[in-house]
């Protein structure tokens, strides 16, 4: 299979990596990266739809085991997200910041609507690690609520999951047409996929000929909405969840599962394995490269006279102030960069939130004082209370995630930049240090990396939303008609006053996570220049060191050399058949 094939190339990567690092004798930095980039790698598959499409079932099928709970009624309320574990284990997050371990039989109580209405235990997402070969090499699967539903938070859940998914699969259904809604959600969908997957599911239901119209029909409606040309994958997840627990292969067949699963897997190791590879081996060429080229120095330096190499070491030098005065250079840039992030990006989005959610509760507000009017005034005060507290807390939930996100890939991306500019300097200081001892040096260009620890990572400190409506004694003794007029008075200057400090701290919150992420960063790419000077500067003080010992000794340090440059060389052809491998 594509995915076994996959891990034996990991496999052989991981063993050139340990070849080099031992050669090196580095412990971490950029090889523990690369370690982590091949071992840890995710890949988000988010599963959407409109309700009732069997999303739920479907991810069932791909395991083959039935983990989460199906029933006939609008089901999945909070996100579940199922990753790779050695065994099954199932973890509440909570939006104050809890985790809670449960087994499999509580898990309803959690995930879906009967269980937790309208997310009234304020869960953020469930994960469940769990031993599936669909989810061993860094693919997630994450099973959404269903659009379209009677219950508007369930919606809000599934679109704060789109910036997260790598790609979809989309889950349409024989018994039902594609509806409006399924439609605009689509269009949302494309924005954030690189690929989306289309199924119709539950193809039991109907005969061949009715499929086929069916399918027709969708396929027509999708690519007149869409523009583009759609290939849609019949399948039946109950027959193929049958098939899978039961052994029976006549069923898995009838399903259509199989047939899709080799088009997901294939896709899985071309889109997200092979890219992957292909990022670590070029980066292990370019390590390779500038490993080499310090053995060179070496023993170019022991072979180089006392007087010659003293010469070459103070024009080092020379050049070593230069780039450290472009490396202060660059981190003047750095901090410009993520100024303009907070303003540009964070100021800018909390603002048009605050104005946008202020207007939607006060303009909600007349609806729900007609629905609660006939109330005594303390009934419609608390119920407007709760309502209030719970529409907040959704808004600023989902738009934090949304946010978070934007301000992730936005700061990556920065990142990046600098990064590509960091390894400019380290070539142009490679390529001198070359040319200086007239020895060979191919810089070999890969993709930018740097430490998971370096990123956007820093726990988000969550502050629960919480209201409190100071309504006077005195407004409760008022006639109902006037104490219902200064309520809602006091109401709509409130919420403007809560929205306000809420958003508050959470911009203060985003502000300090990306100083302490910039800090982090800026560190880590010191260390990769003061890295490189100091692996220039110690391969050529060998030659230096060794000038006033006995020949014996310098040539038990040329073997020494020799014997590495060997190995690299070994290391290198081993690196290029892989890529070479990996590109067919």
């Amino acid at each position: 299979m594509v995915l076994d094939n996959y891990a034996q190339l990991k496999e052989e990567l991981m063993v050139c990596i340990n070849s080099l690092q031992k050669i090196e004798n580095h412990s971490d930095g950029i090889y523990a990266e690369l370690k982590d980039k091949i071992q840890n790698n995710v890949f988000n598959l988010v599963v959407l739809g409109q309700f009732k499409r069997g999303k739920t079932s479907l991810i069932n099928a791909l395991l083959g085991a039935e983990l989460l709970p199906t029933a006939v009624v609008p089901l999945t309320s909070i996100a579940t997200i199922l990753k790779y574990g050695e065994s099954l284990r199932i973890q509440v997050f909570f939006n104050d910041g809890r985790v809670q371990e449960i087994d499999l039989d509580s898990l309803p109580q959690y995930v879906t609507e009967k269980g937790n209405p309208k997310n009234e235990k304020e869960v953020q997402e469930v994960v469940i690690s769990y031993p599936s070969a669909y989810l061993r090499d860094g693919v997630r699967l994450i099973d959404t609520p269903g659009v379209g539903s009677v219950y508007e938070h369930n919606t809000d859940v599934a679109y704060q999951y789109l910036p997260k998914s790598d790609a979809a699969l989309f889950l349409l259904s024989v018994d039902q047409p594609v509806s409006k809604e399924e439609l605009n959600f689509l269009k949302e969908v494309r924005e954030y996929s690189h690929r989306i997957f289309f199924l119709q599911n539950k193809a039991d239901y109907v005969g061949l000929e009715d499929l086929k119209e069916s399918m027709a029909f969708v396929k027509n409606i999708l690519s007149e909405s869409l523009g583009d040309e759609i290939k849609i994958f019949p399948v039946s997840a109950k027959w193929a969840l049958q098939g899978k627990t039961s052994g029976s292969e006549e069923l898995l067949k009838k399903s259509r599962l199989p047939e899709f699963e080799n088009i997901l897997n294939t896709f899985l190791m071309q889109e997200k394995g092979k890219v992957l590879l292909l990022s670590v081996t070029q980066n292990l060429l370019r390590l390779l490269s500038q490993a080499s080229l310090k053995v060179e120095l070496a023993m170019k330096s022991l072979a180089t006279p006392l007087e010659e190499l003293q010469k070459k070491i103070k024009l080092f030098e020379e050049k070593k102030e230069e780039i450290l005065v472009e490396k202060d250079d660059f981190f003047l840039l750095l901090d410009g960069a993520v100024k303009q992030i907070i303003q540009e990006v964070l100021e800018k989005d909390t603002q048009a939130f605050r104005k946008d959610l202020s207007q939607k509760i006060s303009d909600n507000l007349g609806s729900r004082y007609r629905e609660y009017s006939g109330l005594p005034l303390k009934e419609m005060q608390r119920r407007m209370e709760e309502d209030l507290i719970a529409e907040v807390q959704q808004a600023f939930v989902t738009w934090r995630k949304l946010e978070e996100d934007k301000l992730s890939k936005t700061f990556e991306a920065s990142c990046r930049r600098f990064i590509s500019r960091i390894d400019e300097m380290v070539d142009t200081l490679l390529n001198f240090s070359a040319e200086l001892f007239s020895v060979p040096f191919d810089i070999v260009k890969a993709e930018a990396l740097w430490s998971s620890k370096s990123r956007f990572y820093y726990k988000f400190k969550d502050q629960p939303v919480g209201i409190e409506i100071m309504t006077s004694s005195l407004t409760l003794m008022l006639p109902k008609f006037i104490g219902e007029k200064v309520l809602l008075k006091k109401l709509r200057e409130f919420i403007q006053e809560v929205i306000d400090r809420q958003a508050g701290r959470i911009v203060s919150d985003f502000r300090e996570r990306l100083e302490q992420s910039k800090l982090s960063f800026r560190w880590e790419m010191l260390q990769r220049i003061e890295a490189t000077l100091e692996g220039i500067s110690k391969a050529i003080e060998k030659g230096l060191s060794q000038k006033s010992r006995d020949e014996e000794t310098v040539e038990a340090q040329r073997t020494v050399l020799m014997e590495e440059e060997k190995k690299m060389s070994e290391i290198k052809g081993k690196l290029t058949q892989l890529h070479q491998k990996i590109s067919a």
